[in-house]
C-alpha cells in the first residue's frame, strides 16, 4: 500500500488524485528491478483511495496490481496497498506497502519513501524494503476566460417607456413580445437588467414570453431591447405586453444598430 504525505502548500484530493510514474532505489533479492513504475490514485469521499500499480521491465515483462487505501488530510498523509494482482508475466513476486511523502520543487511534485512486502506475518517476507520515489507535474489550474464584452450592451439606452409596479406585485411579472404591426423579420435580444434572457429572437406574432421577478429591496427593474436584425422595413419595432397580478400594459418599442430601446418598471412607493 501506497502513503503519500503531502504537504501543506497543496491540499485536496485533486492533489493525490491522478498518474504518478517513478522507480524503487533497490532491487528486491533474485528479482531485477523494473524499468519503470506507474501508480495511477482515485480519490473517493475526500478520504478513500482506489487505483493500480504497473511495474515494467526491459524484458518485456511486467506486473498489474490493484491498489486500495487511505487518505489523511489532516496531516497529508495517504496509505494504499498492492492487494491484488491484475496480470502479471512472470511468476516471483511481491506485493506491496508504500509510504511516501510529498515534496513539492518548481512544477514538480514528487513521493518518496519506503516500499515494504506486505506478506502475511505468518509468511516469511520474500522481497526486502526498498526506497521508492513517484513524481508527476504540478496540476496547471485552467485559465477561467473572461466572458466577451456583449456589444449590444455597448449601444445607448434609450427609456422609451415607464411603468410603476404596487410593491405587492413585484413577482412573477409576465411579460410577452411580438412583432408590431407587420410581421417583417426583425429579430431581437432581450436583456433584464443587462443579463440576456431572449437572444437573437425572431419577432413573429405569436408571443414569446418570459417572466420576472424585482429583486429584494430593488426599486427598478430594466428591460432593454437590442435590434440584431431590423428586418425589411426599419427601424425593429415590437409590442411589448406587461401583466402584473391585477394590471396589463401594451409597450411599443424601438430599436436600431445603435440604441436599445428600454423600458424601465419601478416599484411604487
Amino acid at each position: 500500500m501506497l502513503a503519500l504525505m503531502t504537504s501543506s502548500v497543496l491540499t485536496g484530493a485533486q492533489t493525490v488524485s491522478g498518474r504518478w510514474e517513478g522507480n524503487y532505489n533497490g532491487v528486491f533479492g533474485s528479482i531485477m528491478k523494473p524499468e519503470k513504475l506507474i501508480v495511477d490514485l482515485m480519490v473517493t469521499e475526500d478520504t478513500l483511495l482506489t487505483g493500480t500499480s504497473h511495474l515494467y521491465y526491459a524484458s518485456g515483462n511486467y506486473e498489474h496490481y490493484r491498489v486500495t487505501g487511505y487518505y489523511h488530510p489532516s496531516d497529508s498523509m495517504v496509505f494504499f496497498s498492492e492487494d491484488s494482482t491484475i496480470s502479471k508475466s512472470i511468476s516471483e513476486t511481491c506485493l506491496g506497502d508504500y509510504n511516501l511523502k510529498l515534496s513539492v520543487k518548481d512544477s514538480v511534485m514528487r513521493l518518496s519513501g519506503r516500499w515494504r512486502d506486505n506478506s502475511s506475518q505468518f509468511v516469511l517476507l520474500r522481497c526486502p524494503s526498498s526506497g521508492v520515489w513517484l513524481e508527476r507535474k504540478l496540476p496547471v489550474p485552467k485559465p477561467i476566460p473572461s466572458p466577451k464584452p456583449d456589444k449590444n450592451l455597448s449601444r445607448k439606452a434609450q427609456v422609451q417607456s415607464l411603468i410603476e409596479v404596487s410593491s405587492t406585485e413585484t413577482d412573477s411579472i409576465k411579460v410577452e413580445l411580438v412583432d408590431n404591426a407587420q410581421i417583417d423579420n426583425d429579430v431581437v435580444s432581450v436583456y433584464l437588467n443587462d443579463s440576456l434572457v431572449l437572444s437573437k429572437l425572431r419577432l413573429k406574432a405569436t408571443p414569446e414570453t418570459f417572466y420576472l421577478s424585482f429583486p429584494a429591496d430593488a426599486a427598478l427593474c430594466r428591460i432593454k431591447l437590442a435590434a440584431e436584425s431590423m428586418g425589411s422595413v426599419p427601424p425593429c419595432t415590437a409590442l411589448m405586453i406587461v401583466t402584473t397580478r391585477q394590471k396589463q400594459y401594451r409597450v411599443l418599442l424601438s430599436s436600431d444598430f445603435g440604441t436599445n430601446a428600454t423600458l424601465e418598471l419601478f416599484r411604487k412607493e
